[in-house]
């Protein structure tokens, strides 16, 4: 039963959105060659022994192979799988056949094709977005600390259940999502988070009754904001020193939230209340912003057998602030653009802490990691939530074909802009060289990955 739910819900997912991932991004590559007259000799899903094979009516051989963990397009011209080309082969293809071959294309035509594998990728994750937000809507669960963990940063720097986490280091965190990826990029403490706390103060008419600004004990009007993610709008407010309101304990920058109960949306609201119940006590909710500095080294993660130091806050969220948002059509599709968007600058910012020895290289993941990760969205969070992960998976496999490195098609993209600026090809000894470059990188990326996903799933499954 074990192995069968493994397959279920481990093997079965991974096949599932290798394929379709794959898949895309070739066809990028096969239709746009199409469209601009270069012959594809072979589609393939996946590398090594072929399984099933169909050739169409233009004489592309349409192929599923053993080994899932890619796939090509070759082109008329090329001498193998991996479209390295030489004049021997070239020379042998007749004069319609060389107005076919990629190598003998332009290179604006070359660059098109180049690119767009990548680009069909990021279209398929704003389309498993927009299809994601308008299906299901948007949904997820507010900043608010349900529970601050024992020992943890969050414990020491002074945050407290009930609080909500703004901003983590001046990047916004308006749910838990956001707020978990931002501690992530958060290399080095401390880091400052920023926060709202709610609280509440009594005034009465009697309070009132020496004071000039009798209408509003002293609070003047700051600024409205309107936080887009949770639709809500929030009044911040000035306190005149030495008012009733200064003296109950209110200061500028608290937020109003209701008086006596009633919400407030707008400073027009608080002072309509006012002056519509003259005689009454008041109590007035506000919430209050402060900033912590906070030590995520400090935490410790007693979930873990025998308990281990891990950058992380410490706090867990509440499901009394969980939100769904149903989208209309158009902004369905606006926020699938944006949630490409945010995961491909949230992932540069990660590359680049990297390349800058901030971030260690133990967060990069290979195939394993990808498999492992497929099956845990697929588990525990369904359909949406493995369709989420497909979506995460397609921006970074579209980015990092973009990355200049030679093999990848971000350095294919390389060498066709330097020709464009130079205005003649490169020697195929320099191509032949640069391309060995990049496949030792390649190859040393691929055996740091998987060293990580190994070291991963020991400690996952046997500490």
């Amino acid at each position: 039963m074990v192995m069968i739910s493994n397959i279920l819900y481990y093997i079965l997912p991974f096949i599932i959105l290798l394929g379709i991932l794959v898949f895309v991004h070739e066809f990028g590559h096969f239709i746009v060659a199409r469209m601009l007259g270069v012959k594809v000799v072979a589609f393939s899903i996946g590398f090594g022994k072929e399984l099933w094979s169909r050739t169409d009516k233009k004489g592309t051989e349409w192929k599923i192979s053993a080994i899932p963990l890619g796939g090509y397009c070759q082109f008329l011209g090329d001498g193998d799988a991996s479209s390295s080309t030489t004049d021997k082969a070239l020379k042998k293809l007749t004069k319609t056949e060389k107005k076919q071959a990629f190598a003998l294309q332009s290179t604006w035509k070359k660059i098109f094709i180049v690119v767009a594998g990548p680009l069909f990728n990021y279209l398929l994750a704003v389309l498993l977005f927009f299809a994601l937000f308008w299906g299901y809507g948007r949904v997820g669960v507010l900043s608010y600390v349900g529970e601050v963990m024992p020992n943890s940063a969050a414990e020491k720097a002074g945050i407290q259940a009930g609080d909500r986490i703004v901003s983590l280091n001046g990047n916004p965190t308006p749910d838990f999502l956001t707020l978990i990826k931002e501690t992530d990029m958060a290399t080095v403490d401390p880091v400052a988070v920023k926060i709202e706390r709610k609280g509440s103060v009594k005034l009465s008419a009697a309070d009132m009754s020496d004071y000039l600004d009798a209408g509003t004990f002293g609070i003047s009007f700051a600024e409205t904001e309107i936080n887009e993610k949770s639709v809500e709008q929030t009044v911040a407010i000035r306190v005149v020193a030495d008012s009733p309101a200064h003296k109950a304990g209110l200061i500028d920058g608290d937020i109003l939230d209701a008086v006596n109960g009633v919400a407030v949306t707008s400073f027009d609201d608080f002072t309509r209340y006012i002056t519509a119940n003259p005689e009454k006590d008041y109590e007035i909710s506000y919430r209050r912003q402060m900033t912590y500095s906070a030590n995520l080294n400090d935490s410790i993660s007693e979930e873990v057998a025998g308990g281990i130091k891990r950058r992380m806050l410490g706090v867990r969220s509440s499901s009394d602030y969980n939100y769904a948002e149903k989208l209309e059509f158009a902004n369905a599709l606006q926020a699938g653009v944006k949630e490409t968007y945010d995961i491909t600058v949230m992932t540069l910012r990660g590359v680049w802490q990297m390349l800058t020895g901030r971030r260690g290289g133990k967060d990069i993941g290979g195939i394993i990691r990808i498999a492992e990760m497929s099956g845990d969205a697929s588990k525990q969070g369904g359909l949406s939530g493995f369709i989420y992960f497909m979506g995460l998976i397609s921006v970074n496999l579209g980015l990092i074909n973009l990355f200049p490195i030679p093999v990848l098609d971000g350095g294919n993209l390389v060498i066709y802009l330097i020709e464009t600026v130079i205005r003649r090809e490169l020697k195929p000894e320099v191509k032949d060289y640069i391309f060995k470059f990049g496949l030792c990188v390649l190859l040393a990326i691929m055996v740091l990955a998987t060293w990580n996903d190994i070291s991963h799933l020991i400690s996952r499954w046997f500490y």
